[in-house]
């Protein structure tokens, strides 16, 4: 398929030219202290900065477990429907959104250093939500049923036409794009819509981006302030810090950044409540319990944030301790299902923890049982480790601004990866379908077998 190194070759091109003028950009400036403020202003300096970068590396994690199901044998289509794109279109799409955000985050540098504007902050805000609004414009680009095309032009049958012939970017992704986007609306009306199993890896994607919804909120915040204040346009670039600084500390500590932190949480409760009332299953119930346990945590959040007291800290630490412990239990019995389950008992009795399910793993399934025990090992300990520090670094008051905050959120992606990994392979066990090596392998045993009849039979005619 033409669909990979060549087909982004055009990607890394505007890539490479756009780091070119960039790197002229910041040599203007002898010093190297220039280059990394270029640098941080780029990727995480404002919390305007890292919402779109944190989709790229969405984007890139994607495209690693599509990858790591197909070697193992996954056929992700069984579980997620006919909308999962290759690795190599996925990987192309990062760089394509890569490319639109830099693209975007030049302009302001170019007004800076050539045109010496001194309003440097203001086209920064101004771009930034450029960047926010390509972004969706890019999700929902025709063909899509956002746009009312016709359901034939973003069939899956289409799409890996196009991707067969190497036809545009849009017209491959089209499928993918209109699945992921009715599925994000359909999450937003949880209590009124389908959940399937695609629905509960989207929302959960989302809860990992609580922080970053709560970045969105502070950059419309502070882009609603910077409008409505007739000082802000007479801001030069030494003060549009200040008015940055003042501006977003009132909309961190509003009820709204709360609920922008909050929201992907209650998209997630009223999925498992719909279910429940649809199956009547009790792990649907504890499932909510387990999500519900985010919002106190959320709450102690934003009081510490609102009026720091030891007594806040006290709590947020609290809640994050029983938030953490309960989504990394239910990790490992429920999602994961790495423990053998025991017929009867309720909730967390009806699993053996001294003793690993059968098989032990699909994934790893042509390794060693000594190559898994370790492997699950050190998986529990890094999704252990980032469950607690991303929970009290996200919601608690920590000194997590800038670059600490993207390296959290970064970690919290990469877990999030890894975790999807393996709750896709728990479904396929449930499910009890086949890995696409077994069943190439039962095909070919079947076909020797009527080889061999045909044989035995002409044999005996003679």
């Amino acid at each position: 398929m033409a669909t990979g190194t060549h087909a982004a070759r055009g990607e890394l091109a505007l890539l490479g030219a756009l780091s070119i003028a960039f790197a002229t950009l910041t040599l203007r400036e002898a010093s190297p202290h220039d280059a990394f403020e270029v640098i941080s202003r780029l990727f995480w300096r404002s919390a305007s900065a890292r919402p779109p970068i944190l989709l790229v590396v969405i984007l890139v994690g994607w495209a690693g477990v599509v990858h790591c199901g197909q070697v193992a044998g996954l056929r992700l289509s069984r579980a997620l429907g006919e909308g999962v794109l290759s690795p190599r279109i996925i990987l192309r799409s990062a760089l394509g959104l890569l490319d639109v955000i830099l693209l975007c985050r030049l302009v302001p540098f170019v007004a800076q250093v050539v045109f010496e504007t001194e309003h440097f902050g203001r086209w920064c805000l101004f771009f930034d939500l450029v960047a926010y609004a390509a972004c969706i414009l890019l999700l929902a680009a025709p063909p899509s049923a956002c746009c009312g095309s016709d359901e034939a032009g973003y069939s899956s049958e289409r799409c890996k036409a196009h991707q067969r012939y190497d036809h545009g970017w849009l017209l491959q992704t089209a499928h993918g794009r209109s699945s992921l986007l009715r599925t994000l609306i359909e999450s937003l009306c949880a209590p009124f819509a389908p959940v399937t199993f695609w629905h509960v890896i989207v929302a959960d994607y989302a809860t990992s981006m609580a922080k970053a919804l709560g970045d969105v909120h502070v950059t419309g915040c502070v882009a609603w302030y910077a409008g409505i204040s007739p000082a802000y346009s007479h801001l030069t670039t030494d003060t549009h810090g200040v008015f940055w600084e003042e501006t977003r500390g009132a909309c961190v500590t509003s009820e709204l950044n709360a609920w922008a932190l909050a929201l992907p949480f209650w998209c997630r409760l009223f999925q498992c409540l719909s279910v429940l009332r649809r199956t009547g299953e009790p792990k649907n119930f504890w499932n909510a319990v387990k999500y519900a346990t985010a919002f106190p945590l959320v709450y102690a959040g934003y009081l510490d944030r609102l009026a720091p007291t030891d007594q806040t800290r006290r709590l947020v630490v609290l809640t994050a301790c029983v938030q953490s412990s309960a989504t990394f239990a239910w990790d490992l019995c429920m999602d994961w299902g790495l423990f053998k389950k025991r017929r009867g008992g309720l909730l967390c009795g009806i699993f053996e923890v001294d003793q690993m399910r059968e098989p032990k793993s699909l994934v790893f399934s042509k390794r060693s049982d000594m190559f898994i025990y370790a492997a699950y090992a050190g998986l529990v300990l890094f999704n252990f480790s980032l469950r607690f520090a991303w929970a009290l670094a996200v919601f608690g008051h920590v000194s997590t601004r800038g670059m600490g905050m993207l390296s959290f959120e970064i970690a919290e992606l990469a877990r999030r990866t890894v975790w999807a990994l393996f709750r896709i392979e728990w479904e396929y066990h449930e499910k009890g379908w086949p890995l696409d090596t077994d069943s190439d392998n039962e095909e070919t045993e079947q076909l020797v077998e009527m080889v061999e009849k045909g044989g035995a039979r002409s044999a005996s005619e003679d």
